[in-house]
């Protein structure tokens, strides 16, 4: 995602800090408050703006994919803004070049420093504290704890700013390999802190001044989101996204967001924003950031209007869904098998596309958020348009083993070296699929009696541990244990619908 992330992001938070800093200055002419409320409305809302991805299953689509990268950047620009704020307070006779720079030079050493101590000192500390610990969580949630208000605290110390201290605690916790166990420490305090940040926000808002300022605040929310809706529509459309996606990404990503907030507050307190300019700032993001779900759902409206009058074939649609993807998985068959193959996927964040042939399923698991689009994975025109020579793996979930062994045909025809995981119901034929080019098959049933029998193992007593490496032993070579028994198969070509 690196070229959407420094791409993308990078010129998407430019020409918006330089188009309100640009309008500011003709409206006031303050250079330094220019910055703030350029650099500040730049950004967009990272904790709703992902919320709404999560809630709608989009992540693994392609306006979920530029949201998260534009979001990535966002939170970079973040740093140097942070430390760009006290420079202009504290340097108010220097040039503004001088203070620019001395902020770069800061922002360097700050992004220096988070690397080295997240890869020299956090690692072995987090390593005692797991060996250590055992089952107990205190110790870790503690820690964590510990690196955010120290670092917070430096970065203040220091002459910056104590948000910026919080974000680089946040790298350095994400530097090592404990950042799931500490982001589980965490999540219960996340939603928590999250809700009293805005509910502070909300109690310096004052009602009187909404409704003496109504029409000016209407007016900039209006503004900044056609604003940042035009900007970042015409940047996707650049980088080669069709007019439907770049539309919805430039709704979802167009309100201020919650960096904004400390920003501004900043801006106040030092005096380079007046306050009653803050105070309207602050209700303008506020009220932008009210409509996010509103124009999530707008730009989803548009975005299948306009791709309905594109005209595409089922061809061109797949390639455009998948032009920005590299390492990642195809499942060809999207029944309940395939879409638990997504949702594990999407679990773990990582990007898949999916094909099949039935229009009901595409149209139904579309409109759920996934990215189903119809095609024949058996013809080397699908797989060339949705990147097979640049994914990971490719998983047949489709029970037609006519369909199976077609397509494993073409693949490794023009794919030999690719990755093909087959599901069938048994082993009986599997030399078969071996041998058309399938690397690994999964045997429906043997996996369906694994999970019985383990599920009983536990219940009578038997260690996770023991159950895994039973399981393990029979997965082993094939379930050459289970095949070892010929009645078996007998029993498998007779199964009764009895039970």
């Amino acid at each position: 995602m690196r070229r959407y992330v420094f791409g993308l992001g990078s010129l998407q938070v430019l020409t918006t800090a330089i188009i309100v800093a640009a309008a500011v200055v003709l409206i006031n002419g303050n250079s330094n408050a220019s910055i703030i409320i350029g650099g500040g409305l730049a950004l967009s809302s990272t904790a709703l703006v992902m919320q709404v991805i999560e809630e709608s299953r989009s992540q693994s689509t392609q306006h979920g994919r530029i949201a998260l990268s534009v979001l990535l950047l966002q939170d970079l620009a973040v740093v140097p803004l942070l430390v760009i704020v006290p420079l202009l307070a504290g340097n108010s006779k220097a040039s503004l070049l001088s203070a620019l720079g001395i902020a770069l030079v800061k922002a360097i050493i700050a992004l220096l420093t988070i690397f080295i101590a997240g890869r020299l000192l956090l690692r072995p500390l987090f390593a005692l504290i797991s060996s250590d610990n055992g089952d107990i969580n205190e110790l870790p949630i503690s820690m964590t704890l510990l690196i955010v208000l120290s670092a917070a605290w430096a970065t203040e110390y220091f002459g910056l700013s104590l948000a910026l201290g919080a974000f680089v605690a946040g790298v350095l916790v994400a530097e090592t390999e404990f950042r799931t166990q500490a982001e589980e420490s965490i999540y219960p305090f996340k939603s928590l802190l999250l809700g009293l940040f805005f509910m502070t926000v909300g109690m310096k808002i004052d009602a009187y001044e909404i409704y003496a300022q109504i029409s000016t605040i209407l007016t900039c929310s209006l503004a900044l989101i056609i604003v940042k809706t035009l900007i970042i529509t015409a940047l996707c459309i650049l980088f080669g996204f069709n007019k439907g996606v770049a539309l919805h990404a430039g709704l979802l990503l167009s309100q201020g967001g919650e960096f904004a907030f400390i920003l501004f507050g900043l801006g106040k307190e030092t005096g380079i924003l007046e306050e009653n300019i803050a105070n309207i700032l602050l209700l303008t993001v506020t009220c932008t950031m009210a409509l996010t779900p509103l124009l999530a759902m707008l730009g989803k409206k548009l975005s299948e209007r306009l791709d309905k009058g594109l005209g595409k074939t089922s061809l061109q649609i797949i390639e455009l869904g998948a032009r920005d993807l590299t390492n990642h998985i195809i499942i060809a068959g999207f029944g309940s098998v395939g879409k638990m193959i997504a949702l594990v996927l999407e679990a773990e964040g990582i990007n898949y596309i999916a094909l099949d042939v039935n229009d009901d399923i595409v149209k139904e698991e579309t409109a759920n958020g996934f990215p189903v689009f119809k095609g024949d994975v058996s013809q080397i025109d699908t797989l060339k348009a949705v990147g097979a020579e640049r994914i990971l793996a490719l998983a047949l979930t489709m029970n037609n083993h006519i369909t199976i062994k077609k397509s494993l045909k073409t693949i490794t025809s023009y794919f030999p070296d690719l990755e093909v995981i087959v599901r069938l119901k048994n082993l009986q034929n599997a030399r078969e699929f071996y041998d058309a080019g399938a690397t690994t098959i999964i045997p429906e049933n043997y996996e369906t009696g694994l999970q019985l029998g383990g599920t009983i193992l536990k219940f009578i007593g038997i260690s996770e541990y023991e159950i895994n490496r039973i399981k393990g032993q029979f997965r082993s070579g094939n379930y050459v244990i289970a095949k070892r028994d010929d009645a078996l198969s007998a029993l498998e070509e007779n199964e009764s619908e009895t039970y």
